[in-house]
């Protein structure tokens, strides 16, 4: 009985992360209807950080680069920069996904309850967490095209309208800022939290879409263009 049941809930756990990404609505129906957070959140955290180690060879080696331009760099101090790469690296794999989904939950369960909108946070936040899955298809992406890529030059990898730009563009110029939050995962992210939105607080789409998008567009403004 107990094996039938893992067997059910490693079904239920794939057929979530795959109906985010093949049938969105109904996999949010389902999930609003029995909201299991760690389910959600365990297999999406741990696929964070499979990438998260496929990337650290060359975040080592980039992080190392970058301390060597510095005036008065030890050759001493090459340890402690992979070791501290290395830690930053894996902490961030291990709370991104479920720091984002919450920031995300609690800024539209404020504009929602201010709206005059009720909805359960549990349920919403279960729904954000699978939210996150084409961000994880982003870090995928980028993952692999990281493999192929010299560590001088990861910084340039994207999957944002910065690659329209010319690679002489300044990283620290506002076009550049700008460009870098227009990104097609993060816009498939906040599309699966619309629909998310408006079954959880049971309002029609396009307003749970104004909502989510104004959320997302400052989330992603403050993380990429004032961080």
């Amino acid at each position: 009985m107990s094996e039938e049941n893992s067997e059910g809930n490693k079904d239920g756990i794939l057929k979530n992360i795959i109906g985010a990404i093949i049938s969105p609505r109904e996999t949010m129906e389902r999930v609003n209807k029995n909201p299991k957070v760690w389910r959600c959140l365990i297999p999406i955290t741990l696929i964070q950080l499979i990438i998260a180690i496929i990337e650290i060879p060359k975040l080592t080696s980039f992080a190392v680069l970058q301390a060597q331009q510095m005036p008065n760099f030890s050759q001493a101090a090459i340890p402690i920069i992979k070791t501290g790469a290395i830690i930053f690296t894996v902490i961030s794999a291990l709370i991104t996904p479920a720091l984002f989904a919450l920031v995300i939950s609690a800024v539209i369960k404020l504009i929602a309850s201010i709206s005059k909108e009720t909805g359960n946070f549990k349920n919403l936040y279960c729904i954000n967490i699978l939210a996150y899955v084409p961000v994880l298809i982003g870090g995928i992406l980028t993952a692999i095209i990281m493999l192929f890529t010299e560590p001088q030059n990861i910084k340039n990898i994207s999957t944002s309208l910065t690659l329209l730009l010319s690679s002489s563009t300044d990283m620290k110029s506002t076009i550049y800022k700008l460009f870098s939050c227009i990104d097609f995962f993060y816009i498939w992210s906040a599309v699966l939290s619309t629909i998310g939105t408006s079954i959880v607080f049971k309002m029609k789409t396009k307003k749970a879409a104004i909502i989510v998008f104004v959320v997302y567009a400052a989330a992603v403004y403050v993380f990429k263009v004032l961080i």
